[in-house]
């Protein structure tokens, strides 16, 4: 794929060169025009038919200019500075018609950033879309392209895009942002890239914040608060944000990919020295001298992602704990072996408080409930456990699962105790026998033991896990979120049951669609 990027940049170039002048008596006529304007010298001035563009650098300020030509006389139509990296080399040019405009930076040998606009059929360029690539992932190319629509009144969409060494693309997943306020800035004549919610930096090729973007969003948004800090995260919006009235420091989620309505999922009060963003954890709250990590469970619901204590890394005791739906365990334990599974006070950030964080797995399963839970114990651990329709051993099995996976108790039944599992789009219902069930208590948690689960990878970066055991509607995971994911049962000879403990995910994938790992 790299050699894609730059064969592809080189017939850019080639096409830009070519066509330049396609109707050489052209030339004068635009360079008079543009000296008229003040740009005597015009960088990389190409035409196709009706219409020429150039970069122009004047008092130090980077210029984007675009001419058409109406009734024979040539003007220029556009003249925008903020269409380009001011710190930044010139990037390359290229119309591709007289209604389609591209300029592309040339990050590195792995990394390309370009935009483009379009002249519509009221001859008016339309909003600006920003794509970036990069193929430093072996032989995967991974891109972003993001753009505005008007629909629900003005939204950025995101899509992030993998290509394979034989350019097979695939769309891995879509952000929705609300957007309305961009209307003004995202059409070519006044188009500010800094109104996109990300950038990248010229020199490094690294994304960042565009804090522009998260300012402008939060007085439409919350106009109730004063804005701190701004990220992006889970596909939303994540603010920092102090109440006007109240004065008091809160942890505001832009929920809106659903139904694009925006729901705002805000955080109980937090500690007045908290701040958004320290070292290298820029997506952390930094409280009391720990970082803290807030995440998307699931529509409607954030909770703790992780907490990163400074001090406790410092004595050698590791310093992450993590934490998912009903899950908290020790992030320096490689590989991970145990969970603590029941019910926590961190998983709502609506009411969480914030002066009561859990130091270590103990004060953790201190504050857990895990009455409600029972976990799967084979007398041989290699051996699974049945999961039947109902309270007899002749029932049909709905899977056979490994010693650690935890179940919710519903009801007992003789010998047998009815459980149940999964989230709210993969559920599932059935019996095991009670004699192969540790139960859980109130007052601490459960201890999954996950040393019976095979640790089994994905055989490609994108993997489809499935709401059921059958094709049907899935949702794609890629590299990025497989990391906790463990094979908890066996159904049949084509699937396996998965569960993602760092969100609390329930699925089932193809078996022919996992390799075996490390463990």
């Amino acid at each position: 794929m790299k050699k894609t990027i730059l064969c592809l940049v080189a017939l850019i170039l080639m096409l830009c060169s070519a066509s330049v002048w396609a109707a050489s008596g052209d030339e004068a006529l635009i360079t008079d025009i543009l000296r008229q304007a003040g740009i005597t010298e015009p960088v990389q001035l190409s035409q196709w038919g009706d219409t020429a563009a150039c970069f122009a650098g004047t008092d130090s300020v980077k210029r984007l200019v675009l001419l058409e030509r109406h009734d024979g006389a040539w003007q220029i139509v556009i003249d925008n500075p903020t269409a380009l990296i001011q710190d930044a080399d010139w990037p390359e040019l290229y119309l591709d018609s007289d209604i389609s405009i591209y300029w592309t930076y040339i990050l590195s040998d792995q990394e390309v950033l370009r935009y483009h606009s379009s002249r519509g059929p009221d001859d008016v360029w339309g909003p600006v879309d920003q794509y970036y690539g990069d193929s430093g992932y072996g032989e995967h190319t991974y891109s972003w392209i993001t753009m505005w629509d008007d629909a629900h009144g003005g939204e950025i969409i995101r899509g992030l895009y993998v290509s394979d060494e034989n350019d097979n693309t695939e769309l891995v997943k879509t952000e929705y942002l609300p957007a309305a306020w961009l209307s003004g800035d995202i059409r070519l004549s006044d188009f500010d890239l800094r109104v996109f919610p990300t950038l990248v930096d010229p020199q490094f090729g690294a994304w960042f914040e565009n804090d522009r973007f998260f300012v402008e969003a939060s007085a439409v948004l919350m106009p109730g608060c004063s804005y701190i800090k701004g990220i992006l995260k889970d596909g939303a919006l994540h603010f920092l944000v102090r109440d006007l009235n109240t004065c008091e420091k809160h942890y505001v989620i832009v929920e809106y990919a659903s139904r694009r309505k925006v729901n705002l999922i805000v955080s109980t009060p937090l500690p007045e020295n908290t701040a958004l963003g320290y070292e290298n954890f820029t997506d952390s709250l930094w409280i009391d001298g720990r970082c803290v990590t807030v995440q998307m469970l699931y529509s409607g619901k954030a909770g703790l992602e992780y907490i990163y204590d400074d001090g406790a890394q410092a004595e050698g005791s590791g310093g992450f704990l993590f934490f998912g739906d009903r899950t908290v365990w020790d992030g320096s334990a490689v590989p991970l072996q145990t969970i603590l599974y029941g019910d926590h006070p961190w998983d709502d950030i609506t009411q969480i408080n914030w002066n009561t964080l859990p130091h270590n797995l103990s004060e953790a399963s201190a504050r857990m409930d895990s009455g409600n839970y029972a976990m799967v114990v084979n007398p041989d651990p290699s051996d699974r456990l049945h999961l039947r329709e109902r309270a007899d051993k002749r029932s049909r099995s709905q899977g056979k699962y490994y010693t650690g996976t935890a179940v919710g108790v519903m009801a007992q039944d003789g010998d047998w105790t009815q459980v149940t599992f999964g989230d709210r789009s993969s559920w599932v219902r059935g019996y095991m026998m009670k004699r192969y069930l540790a139960f859980g208590q109130s007052g601490s948690a459960l201890r999954l033991d996950l040393s019976a689960m095979p640790q089994l990878s994905p055989a490609h970066p994108i993997l489809k896990v499935y709401r059921q055991p059958q094709a049907g509607s899935y949702v794609t995971h890629w590299q990025e979120n497989h990391g906790s994911m463990r094979v908890i049962g066996i159904i049949g000879d084509e699937w396996y049951h998965v569960w993602f403990p760092a969100t609390g995910e329930y699925g089932f994938v193809r078996q022919t669609d996992l390799a075996a790992g490390n463990g």
